[in-house]
């Protein structure tokens, strides 16, 4: 499968119709809607209603488009999201290989009923819980929908009983589990760096696009933003730069010449090129790529769309 350039994922509550009607032109790599506790209990019938549209709605960018659902009402709030057009669930908490396994068969029967290709609805994984870390291993291979799987670094503390701090991360093994597992699962890790992963909060430009470049060197390969100001700097901070990119390809044109001269080793600029260079150099390459391509898809969606 090819890696999933998801570099930016806006999260938006199904409540908030003005939120709803503008999430499209932000430029979000996929749209969130949060059926979950943003979503007040006794509005859930009515935001239930409301989803399809949303959905439809959120996708007039070229965004992918995820529903938060409850895992305590998955089947009502699936029955009311895995609709055509849908790319997947977020699922909250999952704790076991059991959980990710009940919500996989409810979008098998959703896709069955209503007219959905058959295995194409993906699992978003959010882990909110110390079992949920302990076992991501398990919980990524439960299903081979899922794709993507972030900390909810709120709920996590909530639940460990830890108190958000801006001055002091609790989290840095569970970040660089997640990490570690997904990459090797070839499953895409979400997250930014502290202290916006616990405490988010409205920055400029630059501090988010810092901050999420710091995430991007622990491993991580898109953000969940919590506000369309995050979307434009996650987007650019997971993306290569075209400097990058101008130094890799001269990484490969130097190091195929020497390969074409019987040399394994080739010297530039005062360090030595080999095989591990390379493909460094050729999949960075291809992501800047796969992510210029993404961004002429969410341009024209978002032309055809507007005016």
């Amino acid at each position: 499968m090819e890696e999933i350039v998801r570099r930016s994922i806006l999260l938006v509550s199904v409540a908030d119709q003005e939120a709803i009607a503008s999430c499209w032109r932000h430029g979000a790599d996929a749209v969130v809607l949060d059926l979950g506790d943003e979503v007040p209990e006794t509005a859930k019938p009515q935001a239930r209603a409301q989803v399809r549209e949303a959905t439809s709605t959120a996708r007039r960018g070229g965004a992918e488009v995820f529903v938060r659902i409850n895992r305590e009402l998955a089947h009502a709030d699936l029955e009311a999201s895995a609709w055509p057009g849908l790319t997947g669930i977020a699922l909250p908490s999952p704790q076991v290989a059991a959980d990710v396994r009940d919500a996989a068969e409810i979008l098998a029967a959703m896709e069955q009923q209503h007219g959905i290709p058959v295995g194409s609805l993906q699992l978003f994984l959010l882990l909110g819980t110390a079992k949920g870390v302990w076992n991501v291993r398990e919980l990524i291979y439960a299903s081979p929908r899922v794709t993507s799987v972030a900390l909810d670094g709120t709920q996590l503390c909530r639940t460990l009983g830890v108190l958000p701090r801006a001055d002091f991360d609790p989290f840095p093994y569970a970040a660089g589990r997640l990490v570690i597992e997904c990459t090797a699962a070839r499953v895409q890790p979400v997250g930014i760096s502290h202290p916006v992963s616990l405490v988010p909060r409205l920055l400029s430009a630059e501090e988010i696009h810092g901050l999420a470049e710091r995430g991007r060197n622990m491993g991580f390969k898109g953000a969940i933003c919590p506000h369309p100001s995050w979307v434009e700097p996650c987007n650019r901070a997971f993306t290569p730069t075209l400097e990058q990119v101008e130094f890799y390809r001269e990484v490969r044109r130097l190091f195929g010449e020497g390969v074409a001269r019987g040399s394994a080793s080739v010297p530039m600029n005062g360090r030595m090129l080999d095989v591990p260079v390379d493909e460094r150099a050729k999949k960075m390459i291809t992501l800047w790529e796969r992510c210029q391509r993404r961004d002429g898809e969410k341009a024209t969606a978002l032309q055809s769309h507007s005016g």
